[in-house]
């Protein structure tokens, strides 16, 4: 069995160290021998990743360190087109990462209705659905729980909070498309239950057809759902230092990277806070700290990408 290694020395701030500017990943808080670069001739997609939190269930109410949550941003305009989960913190690290006191995503994916990934979401929804349009994408099982439990507090007797809200039911591998703003990129997603104790589901994420980012959720270790993830050349796994049904283990995740001879840059979140953020052998995968910048690539070579028809 592999091991990772417990990363114990002091971090760099993410508000020190990464700023929302178009930067090289090996700028962006990755060491760059650690999975920065595919082989091969590896193109940019249009978007990049901003890790806006990493926190787990109880990190944002006993830490106030952000849930885990990310944002895809347009690079050539800087437009956030999509908010991955929303926990507690979330907007808050949107506001600060981003430098912007507009938090309206073109379209926002809550993968579960736990607190560290939906928490915020009747908060988003009271504010911002007053004044426009609000789509939030989920696994179509998920919907009714976060309409109806996560956001009962929204129900009034006097205002419709939810006039505004597009609700987009994904089901398993049907291909639905997202907003880009850009009639030269077209960007869908395909949805995944995942294996965790509340239904819960992963996205991958295409750009003109082609993988650019999967996202796994809450999951525990399972490998035909891993396999599906592995679709993308930069994969977001959900982590933990000890395995369960509801998490993988880093080792675990380090074990099924180095079996696959189809090698991705994997980054680990969810771990908690900074000081616990782990480190792995060299020209493995790596873990996401909040505010790193990650530019997204296009596959290397499209004949191996996996197909779900």
């Amino acid at each position: 069995m592999t091991h990772f290694v417990a990363n114990m020395r002091t971090s760099t701030s993410a508000a020190d160290s990464t700023k929302l500017q178009i930067e090289q990943c090996e700028n962006s808080n990755i060491n760059s021998d650690t999975n920065n670069t595919v082989e091969g001739a590896a193109e940019l997609s249009s978007y990049d990743l901003v890790c806006l939190g990493v926190g787990r269930g109880s990190t944002a109410v006993y830490s106030n360190q952000t849930s885990s949550a990310f944002a895809l941003i347009c690079r050539s305009t800087g437009e956030c087109i999509l908010l991955i989960d929303i926990g507690l913190g979330t907007i808050f690290a949107f506001q600060k990462y981003l430098k912007t006191t507009d938090i309206k995503a073109r379209q926002v994916f809550v993968s579960h209705n736990h607190t560290d990934h939906s928490g915020e979401l009747p908060v988003y929804i009271g504010n911002e659905a007053v004044k426009s349009i609000v789509r939030i994408y989920c696994y179509a099982s998920v919907q009714p729980r976060l309409r109806h439990h996560r956001c009962a507090e929204l129900n009034s007797s006097t205002t419709d909070f939810f006039k505004n809200v597009q609700w987009i039911m994904c089901n398993e591998l049907q291909d639905i498309e997202l907003d880009s703003g850009d009639s030269k990129s077209k960007l869908k997603i395909r949805v995944q239950q995942s294996q965790h104790s509340e239904l819960c589901a992963g996205f991958i994420l295409y750009e003109n057809d082609q993988p650019i980012l999967s996202f796994s959720g809450d999951s525990g270790f399972n490998a035909p759902f891993y396999t599906f993830l592995w679709s993308a050349p930069t994969i977001l796994v959900d982590g933990r230092i000890t395995t369960s049904y509801e998490h993988a283990s880093f080792n675990e995740i380090l074990d099924f990277y180095i079996t696959r001879a189809d090698q991705r840059r994997v980054f680990v979140y969810q771990f908690g806070v900074e000081s616990e953020k782990p480190t792995f052998p060299d020209n493995t995968i790596s873990a996401v700290s909040p505010g790193q910048v990650i530019q997204l690539l296009l596959p290397t070579d499209t004949s191996k990408v996996i197909k779900y028809d």
